[in-house]
């Protein structure tokens, strides 16, 4: 009830500053709206691989972001872009008991008459979701706030994961959280829950480009079309006291355009920031000392995004055993990774192993390595019974950008085995990279834990063959 009153309040409050400067609506609430959905800093990116993965992929997935970064507000737009013949689950709260969490998801696919004991719910469950997969429909379980929940619902959610016809999972399952989900996955009691991660996102903090680029792109989704509405100083005041976080942007913006409309101020400038930050208690030099790590990943990704203009970079965490953290590059375009590929023709035999190594540097690779490398993909799919691991490193929008990317690599691993794939969305054509081809997923995940420093900037990603052959079809 407190907290209901208090957004009552706030909103009254900015309702206040609407007609002074133009807007429509509020543009700084801090509840999740998607019509202010930001895809900058690869919020797209990440929402389109977390669409692909919905629709393609098999297995559990995490989404992991410090408090007020975005997750919820993500997790409820892929929601609502879902194709139809995917059913969802949605826990908000997920702080139920083992017999509880199994009651919640069975009600949520219209289960209304559960057996008492837990076997029999989970029957019945096994049964509706038998049901589902017969009509081609897929089930997803999002689950927000994922790390508050207890090991024994977490562990129960695991075994969820299990059912499973000859060919197909059931149920994909999704796990929101902040950074203590992943230390709660480490716990020893989960480590089969760990072991069935597939992929890992990080939302990261927004930079300094990024966070003014969300503060406008949110004033005119709220109805701004004038010119710059906060001062170039106190633009970088607001960013470096939020630290980067998108809730913490909208509460310092939301009193900053409050304090400007108070003195009847057609401009935010400093001192209202200062204003802000005093009510709020925050040391802008405190905030920003907390979140150096994306202040000494920038220019490593400012520097890669010179050489791969227009990448789409996949988010990915490998799941075990204790998964490194990557880095997110800061271009401002991205292609995107959810493409159908158009197979190329020209055939020739892969080699079998990859070798990881520092190489020497090499300028450019020849145009005859690209096409060695598109070859290699489409020998790879004719094979029969295809199976097997491969780990996708970026989406290039031109094969003249292929070319590029092979000598941008070959600077950080020798005799590398690529493979390239010609694929088509939304009418632009794309190009894949892929690295290896391993039996086992163990296999690739080992081999993605090594990869250099340079290459796990681009977030690579873990791909089954057999998920890439279907895309084609």
């Amino acid at each position: 009830m407190v907290l209901l009153l208090s957004i009552r309040f706030a909103f009254a409050m900015s309702a206040l500053y609407l007609n002074h400067f133009g807007l429509e609506k509020p543009p700084f609430q801090i509840t999740p709206d998607i019509d202010f959905f930001f895809s900058g800093s690869h919020r797209g990116d990440i929402l389109t691989a977390l669409l692909h993965v919905a629709s393609h992929e098999e297995g559990i997935v995490t989404a992991v972001a410090e408090v007020g970064s975005g997750k919820t507000l993500l997790a409820r737009l892929m929601l609502s872009r879902l194709p139809d013949n995917i059913s969802t689950v949605y826990l908000a709260n997920p702080c139920f008991s083992r017999d509880e969490i199994i009651s919640a998801i069975a009600r949520d696919l219209g289960l209304t008459e559960l057996p008492v004991s837990i076997e029999g719910k989970l029957a019945s469950l096994h049964q509706e979701l038998l049901r589902r997969h017969g009509l081609g429909e897929r089930v997803l379980l999002v689950i927000d706030e994922a790390h508050t929940m207890p090991i024994e619902s977490l562990e129960e959610v695991r075994l969820l994961s299990n059912l499973e016809t000859s060919n197909h999972k059931l149920v994909n399952i999704m796990l929101f959280g902040q950074p203590e989900l992943d230390e709660l996955l480490r716990d020893r009691r989960l480590r089969q829950v760990q072991d069935r991660v597939i992929h890992r996102f990080e939302l990261p903090p927004l930079p300094h480009d990024e966070g003014t680029a969300y503060i406008d792109h949110r004033l005119r989704t709220a109805g701004w079309h004038g010119g710059k509405l906060f001062a170039s100083p106190a633009i970088d005041l607001l960013l470096k006291a939020s630290g980067g976080r998108a809730r913490r942007i909208n509460l310092l913006a939301d009193k900053c355009l409050l304090a400007a409309y108070a003195e009847g101020k057609q401009q935010v400038d400093i001192h209202h920031v200062k204003s802000a930050l005093r009510e709020l208690q925050v040391d802008p030099v405190a905030a920003a000392s907390a979140n150096l790590p994306w202040r000494q990943v920038l220019p490593i990704s400012l520097g890669l995004a010179v050489i791969m203009t227009g990448v789409a970079l996949w988010i990915l965490k490998p799941a075990r055993p204790d998964p490194p953290t990557h880095s997110i590059s800061n271009s401002s375009t991205a292609a995107p990774t959810t493409q159908t590929p158009a197979v190329t023709t020209t055939t020739l035999a892969a080699p079998t192993t990859t070798t990881l190594s520092p190489a020497t540097p090499a300028a450019k690779a020849p145009t005859d390595k690209a096409a060695a490398a598109l070859a290699r993909t489409t020998e790879k799919l004719r094979q029969p019974n295809l199976h097997g691991y491969t780990l996708q490193l970026a989406a290039l929008p031109s094969e003249s950008s292929l070319t590029n990317y092979l000598g941008f690599i070959e600077q950080h691993i020798e005799e590398p085995l690529l493979f390239a794939h010609n694929r088509q969305y939304k009418g632009k054509n794309y190009v894949a990279i892929y690295l290896g081809q391993y039996e086992t997923e163990r296999e690739a995940r080992d081999t993605l834990n090594k990869l250099p420093k340079q290459l796990k900037a681009n977030q690579p990603i873990l791909r089954t063959w057999q998920g890439i052959l279907q895309e084609a079809k």
